[in-house]
C-alpha cells in the first residue's frame, strides 16, 4: 500500500477532540476547511439567536413582573374606594322638624311628602277633620356609622313623636258676611245648622206664608279653610256673634208730632247722641216737619228678610163730580146721580227685616165692581 492513503502519524486527530491537522504548508485541505467554516458559522448563529433572545426573555420577565404590580395596585386602590365607599355611603335617613332633627331611619328611599301625608292622615282620624302641619317636614340622607347610631329608631317610634311635635290647621266651615269672616265652625253640617236656627229665631213670631220668599240682607256663604283650632266656635257661640250688632247711622224724616225726645226714644238714643250726629242742625232750637236728620241704629252681623204676599178686597170709594148750572141760584145743589163705591182685590207685597215691616206696596190690582161717581149741580147765580 502506498504511504499516501493514510496520515502520517503527526498529522493524526483524535477522535471526537482536537484541532484539525495541518498539512505540511500549513493550510487546511478543502474538505477541512469547509467543515470547519461550517461548523463555526452554525455556532456564530447560535450564538447570535441566543444573544437576540436573552433581551426578549428578559423583556418578558420585566414585563411579567410590572403586570404583576400593576394588578396589585389596582387591587389595592379598589379595596381602597370600597372601603370608603362603605364608610361615606348614605343607608339611612335624618327626619328634620323645621331644623329640629327628630330621628334616623334606616330607610333611603322615604321622602318628606310620604312623611307629611302619613302624619296628617294619623292627625285627621284623630281630629274628625282634615288637618294641615304647619311645621316643614324635611329628610336628607345620610350614613349611618359611629355616633349617629344611637338615634336610629324605626318608623313606629318616629311617627308618635312627630304627632306629639307638630301644630297644624285643621279645615274649618267658616261663615261669611259680605265676604268678611263672621263665624267659625267645625265643619259645614254645624255652619247649616246655625244659620237655620238663626233664621227660625229672626222670622216673625206669628210666621210667615209658605209662599213667602226668605233671604238674607247680607251676602251670606260657608267656605272650607284650614284654620287654628283654637278658632273654632260651638254652635251656640256662633249664633251670638252672628246675632251681635254693631252701631251704624240711617236717615230719618220728622213726621208731624215728632219732638226730638220723642224721636230719642224710639231709636233708644239720647238727646245728646242725636245733636251728636247732627252739627250745625240747630235740633235742640227747633226741628220741623219733613227735616231729615241722623239717627242711631244698631245693625246685627246677620239679618233675615222675608217677602211675603198679601191678596187683600178692599173698597174702592165712589168718586164725587160736581156740574154747574148758571140758571139756578148759588144756593142750588142736587144729587142727579146717586153713586156708589165699588170694589177691587189687591196684591199686596210686605218686605221685613228681622220680623219688622220696613214697607208695604201694592203690586197689582184687579177691579171686582166698578165704582159709580155721584154727579151734584151747583147754581152759580
Amino acid at each position: 500500500m502506498s504511504d499516501t492513503m493514510f496520515p502520517k502519524r503527526e498529522e493524526r486527530v483524535p477522535y471526537g477532540g482536537g484541532k484539525p491537522v495541518r498539512n505540511g504548508s500549513g493550510r487546511k485541505n478543502r474538505s477541512e476547511r469547509s467543515h470547519g467554516e461550517r461548523s463555526h458559522s452554525h455556532r456564530e448563529r447560535n450564538h447570535h439567536e441566543r444573544n437576540q433572545q436573552e433581551p426578549q426573555k428578559k423583556r418578558a420577565r420585566k414585563g411579567g413582573r410590572k403586570l404583576n404590580r400593576n394588578m396589585l395596585y389596582l387591587i389595592g386602590i379598589i379595596v381602597v374606594l370600597f372601603v370608603v365607599f362603605l364608610a361615606v355611603r348614605k343607608n339611612g335617613s335624618a327626619v328634620f322638624i323645621n331644623e329640629e332633627r327628630v330621628g334616623i331611619l334606616e330607610d333611603t328611599k322615604i321622602t318628606a311628602e310620604e312623611l307629611t301625608k302619613t302624619l296628617e292622615s294619623q292627625l285627621a282620624e284623630i281630629v274628625g277633620s282634615k288637618v294641615q302641619i304647619n311645621e316643614e317636614i324635611k329628610v336628607e340622607g345620610i350614613h349611618i356609622g359611629g355616633k349617629n347610631k344611637k338615634d336610629v329608631c324605626t318608623m313606629e317610634h318616629l311617627l308618635p313623636k312627630m304627632r306629639n311635635m307638630v301644630t297644624y290647621k285643621v279645615e274649618a266651615a267658616i261663615i261669611t258676611v259680605d265676604g268678611g269672616k263672621a263665624a267659625i265652625l267645625a265643619n259645614k253640617t254645624d255652619a247649616d245648622a246655625v244659620l237655620t236656627q238663626l233664621k227660625t229665631e229672626l222670622l216673625p213670631e206669628g210666621g210667615i206664608p209658605e209662599d213667602a220668599k226668605i233671604d238674607w240682607v247680607e251676602k251670606v256663604e260657608i267656605m272650607n279653610e284650614f284654620v287654628e283650632s283654637t278658632e273654632i266656635l260651638t254652635q251656640e257661640d256662633a249664633i251670638a256673634v252672628l246675632k251681635s250688632t254693631t252701631e251704624t247711622t240711617q236717615s230719618y224724616t220728622i213726621q208731624s208730632g215728632d219732638a226730638l225726645y220723642l224721636i230719642a226714644n224710639e231709636f233708644k238714643t239720647t238727646v245728646e247722641k242725636l245733636l251728636e250726629l247732627n252739627p250745625g242742625s240747630d235740633l235742640n232750637k227747633s226741628i220741623k216737619v219733613g227735616q231729615v236728620i241722623n239717627v242711631p241704629v244698631q245693625k246685627p252681623k246677620i239679618s233675615i228678610k222675608t217677602i211675603e204676599t198679601q191678596v187683600l178686597t178692599a173698597v174702592e170709594p165712589k168718586q164725587y163730580q160736581t156740574q154747574f148750572d148758571d140758571t139756578k141760584p148759588s144756593s142750588y145743589q142736587k144729587v142727579i146721580q146717586q153713586g156708589k163705591a165699588g170694589q177691587k182685590k189687591s196684591t199686596i207685597q210686605i218686605t221685613r227685616v228681622n220680623g219688622v215691616v220696613i214697607e208695604e206696596k201694592e203690586v197689582s190690582k184687579e177691579i171686582i165692581q166698578e165704582a159709580v161717581p155721584e154727579i151734584i149741580v151747583k147754581g152759580t147765580q
